[in-house]
């Protein structure tokens, strides 16, 4: 894939799974990798659906204690109606059990600010 062809794939695979454009104007080589390679070639590979590679993300993110990347991708799940609050919420339970109460207790308390901001 030509570069030009890849950056525009991955501009349109980020504004789908995140569900907002990605940044515009001056990038730096962390955006254009995530655009050219995580949202370009990853997030459209056969295999997996969107749905599973959200719960995947998710889980990862929340593993990570990454919290720009937890609210982003909460939101993102939310925004797409492929997840749902009781979902993510359960998951925190399910997390928790493999991953650690802390993180778990992290990842629900930006769960929880991301659906105060949506109301």
């Amino acid at each position: 894939m030509a570069d030009v062809d890849r950056r525009k794939a991955g501009q349109a695979s980020f504004e789908r799974v995140l569900r907002f454009a990605p940044p515009a104007g001056a990038t730096t080589p962390l955006i254009d990798a995530a655009q050219d390679f995580v949202f370009a070639e990853v997030w459209n590979r056969p295999g997996l659906d969107t749905r599973s590679r959200r719960w995947i993300t998710l889980a990862c993110v929340a593993a990570a204690r990454a919290p720009v990347a937890i609210r982003a991708y909460v939101n993102a799940a939310l925004d797409s109606g492929e997840i749902n609050l009781e979902e993510l919420r359960e998951f925190a339970l399910q997390f928790a059990v493999f991953q650690g109460f802390p993180k778990a207790v992290e990842f629900e308390a930006i769960l929880n600010e991301v659906v105060a901001a949506r109301n």
